[in-house]
């Protein structure tokens, strides 16, 4: 059974929103004096054109997607960057606390290791790290 997490992280898309509107903010401060009426008709249309692209962008390079099983999982941020491995890979597993105050659950493997970001994917850390130990000890029972 797939279990996917894949929640708005707003962060990210008010950010996509701001890159969006304010590219636009400089366009407008660079054009010709405007006729007043049209400032706030500019505004308004610069807002829902930032919407709109603010959020095709935030999916396109922002939005996280995490898709488990009991074989493994991926991790998936954007359209580009995908990741995929299996539990049985990692031999430990722990909870650690990023700079920014995010938790995420780092899987180990040798001297290397991988996190997987269980604030940004709105997973509580805790349970979250509790079931990837079940997911990990049950895959090295298999090997």
């Amino acid at each position: 059974m797939n279990r996917v997490h894949s929640p708005i992280q707003y962060y990210s898309l008010f950010k996509s929103f701001i890159i969006i509107f304010l590219i636009q903010a400089i366009i407008v401060l660079f054009t010709p004096v405007l006729i007043d009426p049209l400032r706030f008709l500019i505004l308004a249309l610069n807002l829902i054109i930032s919407a709109v692209l603010g959020w095709r962008l935030y999916k396109r390079v922002y939005h996280m997607s995490l898709t488990y099983d009991n074989k493994g999982f991926t991790l998936k941020k954007g359209r580009s960057e995908e990741t995929s491995h299996n539990w049985n890979e990692f031999s430990k597993v722990s909870l650690v606390r990023t700079e920014y105050g995010d938790f995420s659950v780092r899987l180990y493997q040798n001297a290397e290791f991988f996190d997987l970001p269980a604030s940004k994917l709105k997973l509580n850390p805790f349970d979250f790290r509790l079931e990837v130990m079940r997911l990990v000890s049950a895959s090295r029972g298999k090997k």
